[in-house]
């Protein structure tokens, strides 16, 4: 439904004018940060006032329009990228962790599996069709907005659906981007240098449990989610990445730190005090997978990393000689 239509709903079922409604969506924008669309505004504004603005219809939920902090989440996407599973250990316990990103026609979000969720991310592939239910959202502290899974929630793969393909969601035609052409919002590959690393305070602290950031409050840790909790050390770097078509400022969190700088977050911790020193990095090729996002302290475009892996030139090589004797 588009804004016309929700707007003139809206207007049909109270006494609101158009001014007052516009108002109102122009302040629902603000109180969040810009992050959702007018028809997005339009539609929490309508629930708001209690109005059921689609009665008989399953309004399906873009991923532009996905904040923090829902609940009972309903969403039918296009798996685009399934990265390993991950073990980790938390106080006496161990976990698993699997990241799944998701896309539409509006945009792409992460979505994590913990522990025996991890199982249904064995059975996703890109360009899958699925519906998430039973899910809800949260701040994740790296790009912005990722989905989880409730305790009845689930993902069922479906046979048809009008989601785009997975090459249209991506916009391109191979798995890998130029610097040059990457686009605000979208989920890109590509290969570059390593070519600055800014020298700032790298290490910070995260709640041991779901390894959110936490603050500190007097001489202890509070995680938002968990209260009171001892906190472990992670790590995150960013410098300037160019591939030869261009260059952008690039963020690497936690792993995809460590990977950058081949070291393990203890070896990291014991060169604290010369951290930048000696460090051999800069000049490296990676294959970088991550989301392109606008830096409004800075007011450009930065490249988030969800995932990096040092160039495998045999490899690279392979497929570009079968890239051209498929073009021929």
């Amino acid at each position: 439904m588009d804004f016309e239509t929700i707007l003139n709903k809206i207007r049909e079922k109270t006494n609101l004018t158009e001014d007052e409604i516009n108002r109102k969506i122009i302040e629902k924008q603000q109180e969040l940060s810009n992050l959702v669309s007018k028809e997005g505004a339009a539609y929490i504004i309508a629930k708001e006032l209690g109005l059921d603005i689609f009665p008989k219809t399953k309004r399906r939920l873009e991923i532009k329009n996905v904040l923090p902090k829902l609940r009972n989440l309903n969403l039918t996407a296009r798996v685009v990228k399934v990265f390993d599973t991950r073990e980790f250990k938390r106080k006496d316990k161990s976990g698993k962790v699997a990241t799944v990103i998701l896309g539409d026609s509006t945009g792409t979000i992460r979505m994590s599996l913990w522990d025996q969720q991890t199982e249904i991310a064995k059975k996703l592939k890109p360009d899958m069709p699925v519906e998430v239910f039973g899910a809800y959202t949260k701040e994740n502290g790296i790009s912005g907005v990722e989905i989880r899974l409730g305790n009845k929630g689930g993902i069922k793969v479906l046979e048809e659906t009008d989601i785009p393909s997975l090459e249209k969601i991506t916009q391109k035609e191979s798995g890998r981007e130029n610097i040059s052409g990457l686009k605000e919002g979208a989920m890109s590959e590509i290969r570059a240098a390593l070519v600055q690393l800014f020298e700032t305070n790298v290490f910070y602290e995260i709640c041991s449990v779901c390894e959110t950031r936490v603050m500190k409050d007097g001489e202890k840790f509070k995680c938002n989610e968990h209260g009171e909790v001892e906190p472990k050390k992670t790590i995150v770097l960013s410098g300037v990445i160019d591939d030869g078509t261009g260059n952008i400022r690039a963020v690497f969190f936690r792993d995809n730190a460590l990977k950058l700088i081949g070291m393990t977050i203890d070896e990291a911790l014991k060169k604290k005090d010369s951290f930048f020193e000696n460090l051999d990095v800069l000049g490296k090729e990676f294959i970088m997978f991550g989301k392109v996002r606008k830096n409004s302290a800075f007011n450009r475009l930065e490249f988030v990393a969800n995932d990096i892996r040092e160039v495998d030139v045999e490899k690279e090589i392979n497929e570009i000689i079968n890239n051209l004797t498929t073009n021929v």
